[in-house]
């Protein structure tokens, strides 16, 4: 989910020149009943943040630009905060998928690169809103989860990402 910083009028048009916010009480109220959903995490979830954690570490071990040490931790709170933010009560490996983006982006600007050898992400431009479509994120999502499995089947014998129940 996106909390969007656009509002709509009542005919379904953006109020395109104001570039008005979600009023600051429904946001809070948002983030609010957001807060208080106690999350568990699914099999896939844990599976994929723990395999990137691990192979990470290895690739990156004495390169200089080791794993944080908290690196784990932070992923898991990400994931478990992306759930609820879509008012899930369990963190899907699509909640991993968002965390670890976000954190090897994060990553790869400190320190230089990609340890799944993800592009770097194009920015929304103004003017190029239009242009972005939930399709075009789902198949940029969709690319970057093959790259963390594949990083992580690469780099660790016998990582499933999926049980096979």
């Amino acid at each position: 989910a996106v909390v969007s910083t656009q509002s709509t009028g009542e005919d379904g048009e953006g109020d395109e020149g104001e570039g008005s916010l979600v009023p600051e009480c429904d946001l809070a109220s948002y983030l609010t009943i957001a807060s208080t959903i106690e999350v568990q995490f699914d099999e896939a979830c844990t599976r994929l943040i723990d395999g990137y954690c691990q192979a990470a570490k290895s690739v990156r071990y004495g390169s200089g630009c080791e794993m944080p040490v908290n690196a784990r931790q932070t992923l898991h709170l990400m994931a478990g905060n992306h759930a609820r933010i879509n008012f899930r009560e369990t963190a899907l490996d699509v909640d991993a998928v968002a965390a670890l983006k976000l954190y090897e982006e994060c990553l790869s600007s400190h320190q230089g690169y990609s340890t799944v050898d993800a592009p770097k992400s194009t920015h929304i431009k103004p003017g190029e809103e239009d242009e972005i479509t939930s399709e075009k994120i789902d198949a940029a999502m969709e690319t970057f989860y093959s790259r963390v499995v594949n990083f992580c089947t690469t780099n660790i014998p016998g990582f499933v990402a999926h049980s096979e129940e």
